[in-house]
């Protein structure tokens, strides 16, 4: 029979395998990328006053900003800068992933996290002793202790 990791556990273990990968994939792209160093000709069009100003006068200042914004992140998907953009995604899903496995711990239910020795069935104890869950833990015995009014 196979137990299963709690959810928060397989979670982390996810964000850390994105976190490897992520980060593994980042430096390989930038070992072998090209480097950029030419000059593209229709780049420096694109950047000329001319141009922007041309764009300025079909569209406004919003269309200008916004082909700004299209050469910006048309940049960022090729040769080196594309590493930096792997990384920065593998970061940030790690770093969702993390919390959201500690968003799914915290609001676990009394009875998934630990078990009382008085309260819970014998099958629920045993697999909870399997899974490695320290029900006495101060967390444990302070969430076992009724309230007095």
């Amino acid at each position: 029979m196979k137990h299963w990791q709690p959810l928060h556990i397989r979670i982390k273990y996810c964000g850390v395998g994105i976190l490897l990968v992520g980060l593994a994939g980042a430096a390989l792209i930038y070992i072998f990328a090209p480097d950029d160093s030419g000059s593209d000709p229709a780049n420096e069009i694109a950047r000329g006053r001319v141009y922007e100003y041309n764009i300025e006068r079909i569209g406004g200042m919003a269309a200008v900003y916004a082909a700004r914004f299209n050469r910006w992140s048309a940049g960022l998907w090729h040769g080196k800068p594309l590493a930096y953009t792997v990384a920065v995604l593998a970061v940030a899903i790690a770093l969702a992933c993390f919390w959201v496995a500690r968003m799914v711990f915290v609001r676990m239910p009394l009875g998934a996290q630990c078990c009382s020795t008085e309260s819970a069935p014998r099958e629920r104890r045993q697999s909870s002793a399997v899974l490695g869950r320290n029900c006495n833990s101060p967390r444990a015995i302070e969430r076992e202790q009724p309230e007095h009014k």
